[in-house]
């Protein structure tokens, strides 16, 4: 639900901070008080359209800021658009709008820039507006299908229905691509062939860079090394007085002396196990210099190994071992190529069994809307009546007219049809229609029905979906126009309804419906500092019975007004 809305400089609103709860809340006040620009505002951070008309006079920017708490199904559907978006995504949605007058309009997220585009993307399903405001589902009928499928409870249906669509389009667009550019295949087919033979006479292996730069290092310094062995091997064993005789007569003259003290024959053992390793280190030392190789041969076909290496690794980038993972992507792509035609003969299988599994869940789909939709029209025609819309008629249209054969189910053809085509949502393209008069023709309801029609409609069919519609706030502008007595009282009855299972929102200049509200906002126009302002407050119990009696009596609040006034509120259960 909605729970802040804060807005500073927006036509004749300064700054109003204005905290919402769960149930029916009311706003009320006189005409011109700065009501629908409230509205006005909660619309803009909806996505709407932004005007550099809505901001104050002499102020160089508006800002609108929203703070939503989405219930759990909502909140999911935002954060995987969030995530995917790279923004923060939690329990709260915060929205934040600012049209400058320079054109430089910037909106927020969580805190994070995006456009408006998006905005209307994640906010879609929060928040439904009735009266004269574009974000509103009645206006737009591609979302009248929706409507229609909630009634019906075929979200399960409809979910089968994309992924069969996403399936046949898929299919369609990697079977477009084998049968399009034949040419650039080819041409990538030769090219893979190209680098893989290059790639594959070069056989590199992982790690061995690295390998053979410490042998071409070992190589080049061969002589060192040579000449340090065979210095260690002289001192060690090979010259007189070398450290090997050094320490054997060290061991001759301790084993003399060893059994006249304990100490000593450890210390004579221990000295005899050193010379024993001198003697095994200079072995190893002998057995070292003789297989050194300083081959000249050796170091230039090393040294040819990785310029080869380098070049290879400048041609495509990377180390070698991505150059090793990038040469098994290209064989993969080059077998795809090579197979291309195979496996057109396999997408095309593949295709018509998709082709007839998704018309045939598209068209047990079209026959549920069409059941639903009798009994869609025949109950809100009943809410109608009940609010003082009589003999109007309601009608769910359907393109096509008629529900398609069962035999195109077994052909492609058929399927690609303009009057049968497939989407996402099946094969209907489906539009509400209102006659409001007996011998009218039905016409669309952006065409003929006044913002006080559409707010009665959109009240007509939340009745209807009270437990059913996952949109979270309902906010019905205009509602009252053109009605009054027992009407008002209808109306009244049925938002409050709405209410129990949803945040209600509601304009109004009918005492009605202001009494039957759990929270009561008075707007007022004031005149500060020679500019007007629209300001707005909750009103306790005692300042609900000043206003509902002003709402009742005009300007003139009397006792008896005041009596009635208690009298509405006593009886908002």
């Amino acid at each position: 639900m909605l729970t802040h809305l804060i807005i500073r400089n927006f036509a004749i609103i300064e700054h109003l901070e204005i905290p919402f709860r769960d149930g029916f809340t009311v706003l009320s006040g006189e005409t011109g008080a700065g009501k629908s620009i409230i509205i006005d505002a909660l619309n803009l951070i909806l996505g709407g359209r932004a005007s550099t008309d809505v901001i104050r006079t002499d102020e160089d920017e508006a800002v609108v800021e929203g703070i939503f708490e989405p219930r759990a199904e909502t909140c999911a559907r935002i954060a995987t658009i969030l995530e995917a978006q790279g923004i923060e995504a939690g329990a709260q949605l915060i929205v934040r709008r600012i049209v400058s007058r320079g054109g430089r309009n910037k909106i927020f997220v969580n805190g994070s820039l995006t456009t408006a585009a998006m905005l209307a993307q994640i906010t879609r399903g929060l928040v439904d507006i009735s009266g004269q405001h574009e974000h509103y589902s009645l206006m737009q009928a591609d979302e009248h299908v929706d409507i229609l499928d909630t009634f019906a409870s075929l979200g399960e249906a409809r979910q089968s229905m994309k992924l069969a669509n996403d399936e046949l389009a898929g299919l369609r667009r990697e079977l477009r691509e084998i049968a399009q550019n034949v040419r650039e295949r080819l041409h990538r087919i030769d090219f893979l062939r190209f680098q893989l033979t290059e790639l594959d006479e070069a056989k590199l292996k992982a790690g061995e860079e690295e390998t053979l730069t410490k042998e071409v290092d070992r190589l080049k310094n061969a002589g060192k090394i040579e000449d340090a062995v065979a210095r260690a091997l002289d001192l060690c064993y090979e010259r007189d007085g070398s450290a090997a005789e050094q320490l054997a007569e060290a061991c001759t003259a301790l084993e003399r002396v060893a059994p006249f003290h304990d100490a000593l024959e450890t210390l004579s053992t221990r000295l005899s196990e050193v010379r024993i390793q001198a003697e095994e280190l200079a072995h190893e030392l002998r057995a070292f210099h003789s297989d050194l190789d300083a081959d000249p041969a050796t170091i230039d076909r090393h040294i040819e190994r990785l310029e080869l290496i380098k070049r290879l690794r400048r041609k495509h980038g990377g180390e070698v071992e991505d150059i090793i993972a990038a040469t098994e992507e290209m064989r993969e792509e080059l077998s795809r190529l090579e197979n291309a035609e195979e496996r057109g003969q396999e997408l095309e299988k593949a295709l018509h069994a998709a082709h007839k599994r998704a018309y045939e869940l598209a068209r047990t789909l079209s026959q549920a809307r069409r059941k639903a939709a009798t009994n869609l029209q025949a109950r809100i025609e009943a809410e109608l009546t009940e609010l003082n819309m009589a003999r109007t008629r309601f009608v769910v249209n359907f393109e096509p007219k008629d529900l398609p054969p069962a035999k195109l189910a077994a052909k492609d053809d058929g399927l690609d049809e303009p009057s049968f085509r497939l989407s996402a949502s099946g094969l209907d393209v489906i539009e509400f229609l209102l006659a409001a008069n007996p011998g009218e023709t039905p016409k669309p309801l952006s065409k003929i029905a006044s913002g006080g029609e559409l707010s009665r409609i959109m009240l007509a069919i939340k009745s209807v979906l009270i437990e059913r519609d996952a949109v979270d706030t309902y906010v019905f502008d205009e509602v009252d126009a053109g009605i009054g007595g027992s009407t008002a009282d209808v109306v009244a009855h049925k938002i409050k309804g709405t209410a129990r299972g949803h945040q209600v929102l509601c304009i109004t200049h009918l005492a009605q419906i202001a009494s039957r509200s759990d929270h009561h906002y008075l707007v007022e126009k004031l005149l500060t500092k020679e500019r007007t302002q629209s300001t707005i407050r909750p009103l306790s119990e005692d300042e609900r019975v000043e206003e509902i009696a002003r709402m009742l009596g005009g300007a003139r609040v009397t006792a008896t007004t005041r009596d009635a006034a208690r009298e509405l509120l006593g009886d908002r259960a």
